[in-house]
């Protein structure tokens, strides 16, 4: 009978490890999909890099608080265990330059062009004091409203006074005029806003062309479509977006335009700051594919993004060296001079003493002051400027 009673006991506890293990299986197959964005990677100081990534969850909302340890990457497939520090963006004081562009062409007259405009009104509003706002419409090229003002430098009624205009939407020749503006900022966060039906009319530059820009680069697009003609030149948008980094939003009602621009600026303030030194590669001036992870116990994610792993010609700390080195040389050549006049004085028999009179040093042996003697002048100019002092 215990016998009887061991076996059903064994039998029971090996039943309850099989069903646990086949709980863990399926509660690692049912963990909740993440989306890692990576919209932008600076890489100028490889092997430094910074990385700026946006996890979103299945309902497209922005996920915060995941800790630094639930983060990996790979480089070219390769895990890269090198030291990264990751922060949200809210802790980092760092401005963002914003470019907007937007379509004021003659079939955006009325509702469309109104809304868009209002939207960049409430965009401004919601800037923070150091962020940089330029704006553009699409035209020929990418017509300059202003560029590069802070949020208190913006009069709302410049942009109020955007009108429709007859010039053909050139929507490829418009966004690479842009995209070579913002590549000459130094700004470290910068984003390309495009507010459009997408439609491209004659441009000189075709796709191909307009993605090595976007390439090159390296800036973001997020893209508002909405439907006013039809809906095919909307792909437009998407085709940007996804080849930078950046992201598509269609818009159903240009009524909408505002709601979703305020939606979009949300997610671009609430990134991850990743500060990666890479160790797996060294700089070679091509371009290699970066991968983020992010890999939780009831979620899991990855994005990638291509870079350039950037060669420096002169690396951080040996330009710093080779700086302390010349302020050192400076310094040592200074102390050398004033020790050679020293020592030629003593030769010469000249030591501390000076004249009662005009105050330049005279040898020991000297029983008068050859410079009163022989230049008067000098002496009553000493003595003036001592009655002035004292007087």
């Amino acid at each position: 009978m215990r016998k009887f009673l061991y076996k059903q006991a064994g039998l029971f506890f090996l039943l309850f490890l099989m069903a646990a293990s086949v709980q863990s299986v399926f509660a690692q197959n049912e963990r909740s999909a993440l989306t890692v964005r990576i919209d932008q990677i600076i890489s100028t100081d490889f092997p430094n890099m910074t990385i700026y990534a946006i996890v979103e969850n299945e309902s497209g909302e922005v996920v915060l608080g995941l800790a630094p340890a639930l983060f990996n990457f790979r480089i070219n497939s390769l895990e890269e265990t090198g030291r990264a520090t990751i922060t949200p963006f809210a802790m980092r004081d760092i401005p963002i330059d914003y470019s907007i562009i937007f379509s004021n062409s003659g079939i955006m007259a009325g509702a469309p062009l109104d809304f868009q405009k209002n939207a960049i009104l409430q965009f401004v509003e919601s800037m923070r004091e150091n962020d940089r706002l330029s704006l553009f419409t699409i035209g020929e090229e990418a017509n300059v409203i202003f560029e590069e003002l802070r949020r208190d430098e913006i009069d709302p009624s410049v942009i109020n006074s955007v009108g429709t205009t007859t010039a053909q939407p050139r929507l490829n020749d418009s966004i690479i005029n842009v995209m070579r503006r913002v590549q000459r900022r130094r700004a470290e966060r910068r984003v390309v806003i495009v507010i459009s039906d997408g439609r491209d009319q004659n441009s000189r530059f075709n796709t191909e062309q307009l993605n090595a820009v976007l390439t090159e680069v390296g800036v973001p697009i997020y893209a508002l479509g909405f439907r006013v003609l039809g809906a095919e030149t909307l792909a437009n948008l998407h085709d940007m977006a996804d080849q930078t980094g950046g992201a598509y939003m269609f818009v159903p009602q240009v009524s909408g335009i505002p709601g979703y621009l305020r939606t979009l600026n949300t997610r671009l303030s609430q990134p991850y700051v990743i500060n990666l030194r890479a160790r797996s590669l060294r700089a070679d001036d091509l371009p290699h594919v970066l991968e983020v992870a992010v890999d939780g116990w009831d979620f899991a994610g990855r994005g990638q993004r291509t870079f350039v792993a950037v060669r420096v010609p002169v690396p951080r700390w040996m330009r710093l060296a080779i700086a302390i080195a010349a302020g050192v040389l400076v310094l040592a050549m200074i102390a050398l001079s004033i020790v050679r006049r020293i020592v030629k004085r003593k030769r010469m028999g000249i030591t501390r003493r000076r004249c009662p009179d005009c105050r330049i040093l005279m040898k020991d042996t000297w029983d008068s002051c050859p410079f009163c003697r022989y230049m008067p002048n000098m002496k009553k100019r000493k003595k003036s400027k001592a009655a002035a002092k004292h007087g």
